[in-house]
């Protein structure tokens, strides 16, 4: 993981940012290669207690905060994307389409669970990252991730992940003083 971390990924601007864009997608690769489901949690968060966790679907899970499909959200935030999404979505499936149909996947807080989609997933994000970090693009990885969700054939699951959430500060912007 680490490896590929330095070594496939290209660097941007001052040789910092491009890499760790998308590297939450190593992470739940690692987490897979032992476990049925990998649980992601954002770097600037704190978990205050651990719950005990069920069962989660198969597929993807992320938090309920934003419902939109990857098309809506970008006409609301971050109008600018659109156009790199539209050829994004035209490069990995061939049309815009799935724009209106894959969800926006709030990054945060991700579970994914084995079901034989995986594979799809993290191909897709990959090529997906690939893209945008190419066109300088370094905005958007809900959208990414949601249309690699679509790209898998998956739907996204936004309430399993409520109850472990309640557990969670996420701090925006690293660790604070306490």
């Amino acid at each position: 993981m680490a490896l590929d971390y330095l070594t496939l990924l290209p660097p941007t601007g001052d040789g910092r940012g491009g890499p760790a864009y998308h590297d939450k997608r190593f992470a739940l690769l690692a987490g897979l290669e032992e476990f049925k489901t990998a649980i992601y949690v954002d770097a600037d968060s704190r978990i205050v207690a651990l719950p005990s966790l069920g069962v989660f679907p198969s597929g993807i899970s992320v938090l309920p905060v934003v419902q939109k499909s990857v098309a809506d959200h970008l006409e609301t935030c971050g109008s600018w994307r659109m156009p790199f999404f539209v050829e994004l979505a035209r490069h990995l499936t061939g049309n815009s389409d799935i724009l209106w149909a894959a969800r926006w996947c709030h990054e945060t807080l991700i579970a994914i669970t084995k079901d034989g989609g995986e594979s799809r997933f993290f191909t897709a994000w990959a090529l997906a990252a690939d893209f945008l970090q190419a066109r300088g693009v370094y905005s958007g990885e809900g959208g990414v991730i949601g249309l690699a969700a679509a790209c898998a054939g998956w739907s996204v699951d936004y309430e399993s992940l409520t109850g472990l959430a309640a557990f969670i500060q996420h701090e925006g912007g690293g660790p604070k003083d306490w």
